[in-house]
Protein backbone atom coordinates (compact mmCIF):
# COMPACT_ATOMS: atom_id res chain seq x y z
CA UNK A 1 0.00 0.00 0.00
CA UNK A 2 1.36 3.25 -1.03
CA UNK A 3 1.41 6.53 0.97
CA UNK A 4 -1.58 8.10 -1.09
CA UNK A 5 -3.88 4.97 -0.35
CA UNK A 6 -2.86 5.29 3.44
CA UNK A 7 -3.67 8.99 3.43
CA UNK A 8 -7.06 8.65 1.42
CA UNK A 9 -7.92 6.00 4.47
CA UNK A 10 -6.92 8.23 7.09
CA UNK A 11 -9.53 11.03 5.47
CA UNK A 12 -11.66 8.50 5.49
CA UNK A 13 -11.34 7.39 9.45
CA UNK A 14 -11.30 11.42 10.24
CA UNK A 15 -14.63 11.53 8.56
CA UNK A 16 -16.01 8.73 10.37
CA UNK A 17 -14.35 10.40 13.97
CA UNK A 18 -15.76 13.84 12.97
CA UNK A 19 -19.36 12.23 12.13
CA UNK A 20 -18.87 10.01 15.39
CA UNK A 21 -18.15 13.48 17.35
CA UNK A 22 -21.10 15.16 16.19
CA UNK A 23 -23.18 12.01 17.15
CA UNK A 24 -22.12 11.91 20.31
CA UNK A 25 -22.40 15.84 21.05
CA UNK A 26 -25.97 15.40 19.71
CA UNK A 27 -26.08 13.31 22.61
CA UNK A 28 -24.56 15.39 24.90
CA UNK A 29 -27.14 18.29 24.34
CA UNK A 30 -30.05 15.99 25.04
CA UNK A 31 -28.29 15.15 28.50
CA UNK A 32 -27.86 18.86 29.04
CA UNK A 33 -31.41 19.21 28.64
CA UNK A 34 -32.74 16.64 30.53
CA UNK A 35 -29.96 17.91 33.66
CA UNK A 36 -31.71 21.59 33.04
CA UNK A 37 -34.93 20.45 33.44
CA UNK A 38 -34.25 18.28 36.56
CA UNK A 39 -31.96 20.59 38.31
CA UNK A 40 -29.27 18.12 38.34
CA UNK A 41 -25.52 19.57 38.64
CA UNK A 42 -23.78 19.71 35.15
CA UNK A 43 -20.40 18.00 36.69
CA UNK A 44 -20.77 14.37 37.39
CA UNK A 45 -17.29 13.27 38.43
CA UNK A 46 -18.58 10.05 38.90
CA UNK A 47 -19.32 9.76 35.33
CA UNK A 48 -16.47 11.34 34.00
CA UNK A 49 -14.35 8.52 36.20
CA UNK A 50 -16.68 5.86 34.59
CA UNK A 51 -15.57 7.62 31.29
CA UNK A 52 -12.18 7.39 32.13
CA UNK A 53 -12.38 4.04 33.46
CA UNK A 54 -13.85 2.44 30.25
CA UNK A 55 -12.29 3.85 27.61
CA UNK A 56 -8.69 2.69 29.91
CA UNK A 57 -10.03 -0.80 29.55
CA UNK A 58 -11.29 -0.69 25.93
CA UNK A 59 -7.73 0.20 24.56
CA UNK A 60 -6.33 -2.57 23.08
CA UNK A 61 -4.58 -0.84 19.91
CA UNK A 62 -2.02 1.04 18.72
CA UNK A 63 -2.57 4.50 20.91
CA UNK A 64 -1.26 4.56 24.53
CA UNK A 65 -4.05 4.82 27.14
CA UNK A 66 -2.39 7.90 28.47
CA UNK A 67 -2.76 9.39 25.46
CA UNK A 68 -6.24 8.41 24.63
CA UNK A 69 -6.98 9.62 28.08
CA UNK A 70 -5.75 13.06 27.50
CA UNK A 71 -7.65 13.00 24.09
CA UNK A 72 -11.05 12.10 25.88
CA UNK A 73 -10.54 14.77 28.94
CA UNK A 74 -10.43 17.56 25.54
CA UNK A 75 -13.84 15.26 24.40
CA UNK A 76 -15.09 15.67 27.67
CA UNK A 77 -14.49 18.97 28.15
CA UNK A 78 -16.33 20.19 24.74
CA UNK A 79 -19.01 18.38 26.52
CA UNK A 80 -19.18 20.32 29.16
CA UNK A 81 -19.20 23.55 27.05
CA UNK A 82 -22.07 22.37 25.03
CA UNK A 83 -24.24 21.77 27.98
CA UNK A 84 -23.30 25.02 29.21
CA UNK A 85 -24.73 26.28 26.07
CA UNK A 86 -27.90 24.69 26.83
CA UNK A 87 -28.29 25.11 29.83
CA UNK A 88 -28.18 29.34 28.69
CA UNK A 89 -30.50 28.98 26.06
CA UNK A 90 -32.75 27.79 29.12
CA UNK A 91 -32.24 30.87 30.54
CA UNK A 92 -30.33 29.44 33.68
CA UNK A 93 -27.80 31.12 35.11
CA UNK A 94 -24.34 29.77 33.87
CA UNK A 95 -21.52 29.29 36.73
Amino acid sequence: MGLQELRRNIDLIDEQIVALLNRRAAEVKQAGQIKAAAGLPLVDRAREAKIYSQIAADNAGEIKTDALLRIYAQIVAESRTLQLQVKAENGEAVQ
